[in-house]
């Protein structure tokens, strides 16, 4: 009876791997169709970059940089987006061990408070902000945009760092606070330390939300010296409106930075998102 049951049992045994190996196969193949629809786009702005120019056969290149100041709006929009992301890193990491790891009355209220402020579109903030700003001479100043960016990208930052620092021992808090070193000493080297993925992945998302952004650098920089990247780009359309190549240039240089901060970051963006959407 056992003999006429073992045969029996090995074809479904060496069933096993192949079912293994076709459920990997259609995830990867999703994948594969998923990064290749994300890098043709890409492909065709570096092809079109090396085209020669329509105006006198030159590089592409060469126009763009004689047509706008590119060095100029590039820094702007580094100066804005580095800017917005430190103040989110900060705000944010505080706030986020406060509710984390300090509660106090009223804290559960706060909180519910700032994940509403997710729910609010930035477009419907952006003219009473406007208003405001512009009686403190926040328009047409760096540090307008630089708080409107921040202010947006703050509430997802907080709920993001509060989740990772739930996350985190108690005790580690505990430990800490029986040694005599105070909640500030063990937020700055205990708990920021180990809280780098989550801090990384935030300040890179403010950063690239800032720096992607045209609306805000469009209204709350109105000097053209003062442009950021974004709205650089979309000036070449009335300085070249013929040709659509050197706006495709110029899209191409201005998705360089973002495309480098993903990839230098990349490690630290997996694991911080997980800790901070985990809870």
């Amino acid at each position: 009876m056992t003999q006429r049951l073992v045969p029996l049992l090995r074809p479904s045994q060496s069933m096993a791997p192949q079912r293994r190996n076709r459920s990997r196969f259609v995830p990867g193949v999703a994948i594969g169709i998923a990064a290749l629809a994300s890098l043709v786009p890409f492909a065709y702005l570096v092809i079109v970059s090396l085209r020669p120019s329509s105006q006198d056969g030159g590089s592409l290149w060469a126009e763009l940089f004689s047509s706008v100041p590119i060095g100029q709006y590039m820094l702007n929009s580094a100066l804005v987006s580095i800017g917005s992301a430190v103040i989110v890193v900060v705000v944010s990491a505080l706030a986020g061990f406060g509710f984390a790891k300090l509660p106090y009355p009223g804290s559960k209220a706060a909180f519910a408070v700032v994940v509403a402020g997710i729910s609010v579109p930035v477009a419907t903030t952006i003219l009473p902000n406007y208003l405001n700003l512009s009686h403190v001479g926040g328009v047409g100043s760096y540090w307008g945009p630089i708080l409107m960016y921040a202010a947006g990208a703050t509430p997802f930052s907080t709920i993001l760092m509060a989740n990772f620092f739930r996350s985190l021992p108690d005790e580690l808090v505990e430990s800490g606070i029986a040694d005599g070193a105070g909640y500030g000493r063990v937020f700055t080297e205990i708990m920021l330390p180990l809280s780098m993925p989550a801090l990384v992945t935030i300040g890179v998302l403010a950063f690239l939300g800032a720096w992607n952004d045209l609306l805000i650098g469009l209204l709350f920089l109105p000097d053209p010296d003062m442009r950021t990247i974004s709205v650089g780009i979309a000036s070449l359309e009335s300085v070249r409106s013929s040709n659509l190549d050197l706006v495709l240039t110029g899209s191409l240089l201005s998705a360089i930075p973002p495309i480098a901060a993903f990839i230098a970051f990349q490690r630290y963006l997996v694991s911080g998102i997980t800790a901070g959407i985990s809870k």
